[in-house]
């Protein structure tokens, strides 16, 4: 499940992208191919997949036993190694932290300040960024501290029980090197955006980021539109076999309890990752 998921419901793509109802979501998933079309070259039944599966016509989605999705999009081979509920949470959330980190070409050594460390995508660019050699301070709640501590973050701020940019700014005195927000709405941005030194990049997964205003204080604004294909999907892959990244797989409803999760989610209720197991 992803923030996407309920965007979608409301609307987001309308007008976009052609849809079909009754909307089925959900945009990532794993499983095991059933079938194959006679033109299909990339894959054959009984192959193990995992990606987004987002494409026209929206509402084609992953929330089922079954889906149907062409070849070219952003789905690759599944190692054996991972088990189904942890791929399917990767797609989404996790080549967004990798695109994000692209974006923010950064060096080892150098400050990333994590807003929205907790969710998925700030989980998975915590531990990246962690694996890059960056200096993380994670902007997330007290109840996350340990498991982003485990996934390498040196700091973490906890904004409901402190001044949040009081503390970022002590613990970057001289300006923080990047700023990944996964969170934030504009003015949420703009605030956080004071913690960076100017020159500096942040990089909003949310489409917050005023790129005119920044600019007005030497800041580089980008509103990060991930673009999903097979070859982000395998260099994810590549993270999780490699580099030991973690899934932050948090919960695991059934179709009957989706609806429910959604709404939370929607809510900002929901940590880590959750994924919809069908025959659960």
């Amino acid at each position: 499940m992803n923030p996407f998921d309920w965007k979608i419901a409301d609307g987001a793509l309308e007008g976009h992208r052609p849809h079909v109802f009754p909307l089925v979501l959900g945009v990532d998933a794993a499983g095991t191919v059933e079938a194959a079309g006679p033109d299909v070259k990339k894959f054959r039944p009984g192959d193990r997949v995992v990606g987004q599966f987002l494409h026209d016509p929206v509402g084609i989605g992953t929330y089922a036993e079954r889906t149907s999705v062409p070849e070219a999009i952003g789905i690759v081979r599944a190692p054996e190694s991972i088990p189904f509920a942890e791929a399917a949470a990767l797609p989404t959330a996790g080549m967004t932290a990798l695109a994000g980190l692209d974006s923010l070409g950064l060096s080892r050594g150098q400050s990333l300040v994590i807003v929205g460390a907790s969710g998925g995508v700030g989980s998975f660019a915590t531990q990246m960024a962690s694996a890059r050699g960056l200096r993380v301070t994670a902007v997330a709640r007290a109840s996350s501290a340990a498991r982003l501590r485990a996934f390498g973050a040196e700091e973490i701020v906890d904004p409901t029980a402190t001044d949040v940019l009081g503390a970022l700014k002590r613990a970057h005195p001289d300006g923080a090197d990047g700023l990944l927000d996964a969170m934030s709405d504009r003015s949420g941005l703009e605030r956080f955006a004071t913690v960076v030194r100017p020159g500096s990049m942040v990089v909003s997964t949310t489409f917050a980021a005023d790129v005119a205003s920044l600019a007005r204080y030497g800041i580089h604004g980008v509103n990060l539109n991930m673009v999903p294909d097979a070859v982000l999907m395998d260099r994810l892959l590549g993270e999780v076999l490699s580099h030991g990244l973690k899934v932050p797989l948090e919960r695991r409803v059934s179709l009957a309890e989706a609806p429910t999760a959604l709404e939370e989610l929607k809510a900002g209720r929901g940590r880590g990752k959750t994924v919809v197991e069908p025959h659960r």
